[in-house]
C-alpha cells in the first residue's frame, strides 16, 4: 500500500486528475475498494474485454491507484494477481473552470489534485472563409458611372 502511495505522489497531479475522472477507472476503483479482485473478475463488472481491463489495471497500478495484494488460483492451472484500491474515498468538484479531486487513502492520508479546463478556441472553417476572388472584389473600389 505504501509503495502505491509513493507512486501516486511521483506522478503529475494533472495526469492523475484526468485519469480519475474516467468512468471506467472509477468503476474499477469502486469494485476493488471492498475486496480484492482479479482482472477476470473485474472485466464483467466494468463491461470491458479482459485485455482492455488488463491495460487499465496496469496503468492504474503504475500510477499507484491500485495495488497487487497477492495471487489466487484460477479455474485453470495458474494463478492470477488480485488487486485492491488504495483509495478510501474520493470527491470530485468542478468550479470556476477547474476540476478539483480530493483523495483519501486507506491509511488516512489526503491529497488534492487539480485540472484546469482549457477553453478551446473556435477555428474558422475553410468553407466560411471568403475565397480569394471575393476578397479581390471587396478590395477594388467600384467607380460610379453616370
Amino acid at each position: 500500500m505504501h509503495d502505491a502511495i509513493a507512486k501516486m505522489r511521483s506522478i503529475d497531479s494533472e495526469e492523475i486528475a484526468v485519469f480519475l475522472i474516467d468512468p471506467v477507472v472509477l468503476y474499477i476503483l469502486a469494485a476493488t475498494s471492498k475486496r480484492c479482485l482479479t482482472v477476470s473478475e473485474m472485466s464483467p463488472v466494468v463491461n470491458l474485454p479482459v485485455a482492455t481491463c488488463y491495460k487499465l489495471v496496469y496503468q492504474m497500478e503504475s500510477m499507484g491507484l491500485i495495488a497487487c495484494c497477492g495471487a489466487s488460483r484460477t479455474s485453470g492451472r495458474g494463478k492470477a494477481s488480485i488487486y485492491t484500491s488504495v483509495l478510501k474515498e474520493m470527491s470530485l468538484d468542478m468550479k470556476n473552470s477547474m476540476i478539483n479531486v480530493v483523495v483519501t487513502w486507506k491509511n488516512g492520508q489526503t491529497a488534492e489534485y487539480h485540472r484546469d479546463l482549457i477553453v478551446q478556441t473556435i477555428c474558422q472553417h475553410p468553407v466560411d472563409r471568403p475565397m480569394k476572388a471575393e476578397m479581390d472584389r471587396e478590395a477594388v473600389p467600384v467607380s460610379a458611372s453616370n
